[in-house]
């Protein structure tokens, strides 16, 4: 059974106890995601969550760092489009003093200037690894065609950015997004409901603060573009709109999209990979968010079948909306019903799921939630969907020698300069 609390000081919090397992994983979301930032100024979060857990409250980097492993927790932080996050996971019996040390560092964090150097180096070595992962590389560059500003910025930032960042910026931008209003916290796992929203109470007294949400625009550029590479290989990535988290229709796409491509019995898979021998990976997936869904494509091949790999690609894509067979939508059910079982055995997923379902819909679904939803589903009433809607227009973006095709314009770099509208 999932608990919803919201604290004093305006914190929502979510509680999933699991009794069957020894550990609890804490998902901590704040409105300071990079859609929040100045779009002259993207970065300056890319930083501030590398300089995050230098340190907090009485404890300097070193002894953060020292108590949080002599409790075992293990700990990440980073930045999103809509939040700053903090994730940790440990055993039960470890939870309270763990609250304690993710309390301070999202309400008192040290900042030290002397880390600030160290995080920029960080953030600059992040950026230079994108070309040896073409495949994450592409997808950016999808995102920030497709998505509309300002939720088209990637967690990276711009080069000009992290190398200027001043430690006012970065208290600036902790003061004004690491407030308890917007944010969210899930937990689940091994613990006491009552112990924890006690131990938070306690710790986070006197946190105030809000903030507004950032507008999102109707400006997306879209369109084609390519990424001039000497390579071996081309890299496609594509995206089209899809219902957002809170349509009623998010369950008939989730099964769609995995007949599409979200295994290796999908169509992507089995017609371009298995039967042409066009490319040597390829998928799609759908991703619900708040406001709009969008359904992303990858697909790695080599510069002699590009062409047609896109061609089949977008052929499959097109094929699906005129229907699928009653035994695809059993194995597609089947996958589903796993994939969310076994999601929600891992204490971090779970909690991830909390957070997001809150922020995304206003409410936390349960495991049964999820596969109640899936068994609804009909081909019949699948088929009807999929008749009625259109994957188009469509962005795709390759990266490789030579564009595939007219149309394509040249990207701009991934990191340097602001985002701009076409």
């Amino acid at each position: 059974m999932i608990q919803t609390h919201t604290l004093d000081c305006g914190l929502t919090v979510l509680l999933e106890p699991v009794d069957s397992v020894a550990s609890c994983s804490i998902h901590w979301l704040v409105p300071s995601g990079t859609a929040h930032e100045n779009p002259h100024r993207t970065g300056v979060s890319t930083v501030l969550s590398e300089l995050l857990l230098r340190g907090a409250g009485s404890r300097d980097s070193r002894q953060l760092s020292e108590d949080m492993d002599r409790i075992g927790l293990e700990r990440n932080c980073g930045v999103s489009e809509s939040h700053a996050w903090l994730v940790g996971s440990v055993l039960g019996q470890h939870l309270e003093m763990s609250l304690e040390l993710l309390s301070d560092v999202i309400r008192r964090p040290n900042l030290p200037q002397e880390s600030i150097s160290a995080c920029q180096s960080l953030s600059m070595q992040a950026i230079e690894s994108l070309e040896d992962d073409a495949q994450q590389e592409v997808m950016l560059h999808v995102r920030r065609r497709h998505n509309p500003e300002p939720f088209n910025r990637t967690g990276y930032g711009h080069v000009d950015v992290i190398e200027s960042v001043t430690e006012e910026e970065l208290r600036e931008a902790w003061s004004t997004g690491f407030v308890p209003q917007g944010s969210i916290l899930g937990l689940a796992g091994k613990f006491d409901a009552d112990l924890v929203i006690q131990t938070l109470e306690k710790h986070l007294k006197g946190w105030s603060g809000s903030r507004e949400a950032p507008i999102r625009t109707d400006e997306r550029q879209g369109g084609r573009g390519h990424v001039e590479r000497e390579s071996s290989q081309v890299h496609i990535g594509m995206a089209w709109q899809a219902p957002a988290a809170d349509d009623s229709n998010t369950a008939l796409e989730r099964l769609a999209t995995r007949i599409l491509g979200g295994s290796t019995s999908g169509r992507l898979f089995t017609e371009v990979r298995q039967r042409r021998s066009l490319c040597y990976s390829v998928n799609a997936g759908y991703r619900a968010r708040k406001a709009e869904g969008v359904i992303s494509l990858y697909a790695g091949t080599t510069p002699e079948r590009a062409a047609e790999t896109l061609a089949v690609c977008e052929q499959e894509i097109d094929r699906l909306h005129e229907g699928v067979e009653p035994e695809e939508l059993a194995r597609a059910k089947v996958g589903m019903r796993g994939s969310t079982v076994f999601g929600g055995e891992r204490m971090p997923a779970r909690a991830a799921s909390l957070v997001g379902d809150f922020y995304a819909i206003g409410r936390a679904r349960t495991i049964d939630d999820r596969l109640s939803e899936i068994e609804k589903v009909d081909c019949e009433t699948l088929n009807v969907y999929l008749s009625s809607i259109s994957p188009r227009p469509r962005t795709i973006v390759s990266v490789g020698a030579e564009p595939l095709g007219d149309g394509f314009e040249p990207e701009s770099p991934l990191c340097h300069g602001p985002v701009v509208s076409h």
